[in-house]
């Protein structure tokens, strides 16, 4: 076990490394990085200034010592400084990360305990009503664009109701459970765990209805083992490989989805500002954001492995 997990923890470091390699590199192929810093009528637009510049940026040396450097740098915690007011970009993201991993992880709860639970029950009782139900959650669920939804969900519970704030991460005051501050997170949330609840869902019964139809379960059935104990015991520990597999790809969905998100609802997040960053040609903050997903990722996808790994012994002999 202990070299199962060592090597996946080696594997990744290689991807974060192979992650950085590729955000640097789009960064010196999209053009000179000095092109960002001058500024009309101020530095750099000199020769002199010009050959300073790209200097004190490493320009001038080849390309494998430049990258070399980038990494002992962002080793070291240094992102670089933002453009428009020459602040620490690790100083922003301490700001905003935490804002960003809740409403990750609460999307993440809410997935996760709506998507398995319909799908267990959508095999469970196949045919039947509640499976009719699960299966249009799971359709509706994949079909709604983000964008779309969460402006729908700020239309009716928001505008039309009341019910819930519109937007922003609120005050924050007092204590995290408390309505007034939760409340600040049900929309945004919704709308982010939705579509990976419907790809939970849809997994997790296919997963279901396949281990329920094989031999040793029907055996099992024949034996007189209740029926709780067949579903929890025998078929459920198996069944989960192929939602566990789709974790990581759930996470990028929950990436790609966190930025829309943040934007829509001014949430004071990382995805958010890597889309300012974007409009305002903010390079430094972009390719840290970038960066700083490729590492959740491969956090995601080492987890993976190591629940691979407890749930099916044979994995960590293969």
């Amino acid at each position: 076990m202990r070299n199962f997990i060592f090597r996946r923890f080696i594997y990744a470091i290689i991807s974060v490394i192979a992650a950085t390699f590729l955000v640097f590199g789009l960064s010196r192929m999209s053009g000179d990085p000095r092109l960002l810093y001058a500024k009309p009528g101020g530095y750099g637009n000199t020769e002199e200034q010009w050959e300073a510049l790209g200097k004190k940026l490493g320009l001038d040396k080849p390309f494998h010592v430049q990258y070399l450097m980038y990494l002992g740098r962002t080793l070291k915690g240094d992102l670089g400084k933002t453009l428009l007011d020459e602040r620490p970009v690790l100083d922003l993201f301490r700001e905003l990360l935490w804002s960003t991993v809740s409403l990750g992880i609460i999307s993440w709860v809410f997935a996760t305990g709506l998507g398995i639970p319909l799908g267990i029950l959508s095999a469970v009782k196949r045919g039947t009503v509640w499976d009719y139900i699960a299966r249009t959650i799971a359709l509706l669920g994949v079909s709604m664009p983000t964008f779309w939804l969460a402006i729908i969900l700020i239309l009716i519970f928001a505008v039309n109701l009341g019910w819930l704030p519109a937007g922003t991460r609120g005050n924050f005051d007092g204590h995290w459970w408390q309505w007034k501050n939760l409340s600040y997170y049900v929309l945004p949330s919704f709308t982010l765990g939705i579509g990976a609840a419907a790809g939970y869902l849809r997994i997790t019964r296919s997963a279901m209805l396949e281990v329920l139809d094989s031999e040793y379960v029907k055996l099992a059935r024949a034996k007189g083992v209740s029926n709780n104990v067949v579903i929890w015991k025998h078929a459920f520990k198996n069944a989960l490989i192929p939602p566990l597999t789709i974790a990581p790809l759930l996470m990028v969905s929950f990436i790609t989805g966190v930025i829309v998100t943040e934007s829509i609802f001014a949430w004071p997040g990382l995805g958010r500002i890597g889309v300012d960053a974007i409009g305002n040609n903010d390079f430094p903050v972009l390719t840290a954001t970038v960066l700083f997903f490729a590492i959740i990722f491969a956090i995601v996808n080492f987890l993976t492995d190591i629940a691979y790994a407890f749930i099916d012994p044979r994995i960590r002999y293969s």
